[in-house]
């Protein structure tokens, strides 16, 4: 897993596929239909997609230069947002916010310079929110449109000239259903991370979660609006395992999912299913970082694709 724009040069979610991790995109309401996944494929992390029975698994990306990770499916299932990390000295030094097809056809590049990762659609598929870093300056969550213009900041927080931990930042933006709120997460330390939702037009922050909690990769919107889902605390934490939980939008109806302790096992949300009834998840649990479903409830664990994977976002079907 990622941390949000930690580790090295240009500090952008670098951590390995299967790794520690702390701190996408909300789930279309709909038909379920294909997941998306990223998987490491030799010196890089490619994008895949996979039925939601395990079968008809495809490799969408074959760069020889970068990582593609963190996949977004558009709300109508036809075209995917995702991260792309360049790599210079072995650092990231870009980070990138591409779409493509289904197919992997159709590359284009949004954001061509600067740190800028994580994106997620609007509902009506107009508009791509994401998170960008200038080291010891600022992170930011922004919104643009679909082909990358008319780029607004939504907030931002300073950050120091030091980060000890090349974790701090803000990450992980998502809509709500409605398109009226938009829910992130803020490191401020190494075991310090919140949930926060925003109005549309920046205004309105609400903490949702306590610091001291921390959080693991990904947080999602279920498709009706009534829960987010997120993994707490962040992976690695001495003696304790991160758990897949839900609650509601206005910090009320905490609900735990998983049920691992001790710290071996790590459990991650990725993504809600389009008709709501269903999570994947990213699980420990046979030794590698694996993608998993469960029903909404936390019943009917069933392994979907062999590790390490991970960011799943599942989309809907036409």
């Amino acid at each position: 897993m990622r941390r949000l724009f930690g580790a090295g040069l240009a500090c952008v979610l670098v951590l390995s596929v299967a790794g520690e991790g702390v701190a996408s995109q909300a789930t279309s309401r709909g038909r379920d239909g294909l997941i998306a996944y990223e998987a490491q494929v030799g010196k890089h992390a490619q994008l895949f997609t996979i039925s939601s029975d395990g079968k008809q698994r495809r490799q969408l990306t074959r760069f020889t230069d970068s990582d593609s990770v963190w996949a977004a499916w558009s709300p109508n299932g036809q075209q995917l947002a995702f991260e792309r990390d360049f790599f210079q000295g072995g650092f990231v030094n870009r980070v990138g916010i591409y779409t493509m097809n289904a197919d992997g056809s159709g590359l284009r590049s949004l954001t061509p310079i600067g740190l800028n990762g994580r994106p997620s659609w609007s509902p009506d598929g107009k508009l791509i929110v994401f998170s960008s870093l200038e080291p010891g300056k600022e992170a930011a969550i922004w919104v643009m449109a679909a082909d990358g213009k008319d780029r607004r900041r939504l907030t931002s927080t300073a950050l120091p000239a030091k980060d000890p931990c090349h974790c701090m930042g803000l990450g992980s933006p998502v809509f709500s259903p409605d398109g009226k709120r938009i829910a992130f997460i803020s490191v401020r330390g190494e075991r310090s991370a919140a949930i926060f939702t925003v109005d549309d037009d920046g205004s309105g922050i609400r903490q949702l979660t306590a610091w001291a909690h921390g959080l693991a990769d990904k947080i999602d919107w279920s498709p009706d609006g009534s829960m987010i889902a997120f993994s707490s605390p962040e992976f690695g934490r001495p003696g304790l395992s991160s758990n897949v939980y839900t609650i509601r939008p206005d910090g009320t109806g905490l609900r735990q999912l998983t049920k691992s302790r001790g710290g071996t096992v790590n459990n991650g949300l990725d993504s809600w299913s389009p008709d709501g009834k269903k999570i994947v998840f990213v699980s420990n649990s046979t030794g590698t970082y694996a993608l998993y479903t469960m029903n909404a409830d936390g019943s009917g664990l069933a392994q979907l694709a062999p590790g390490p994977a991970h960011h799943a976002t599942w989309g809907t079907r036409q």
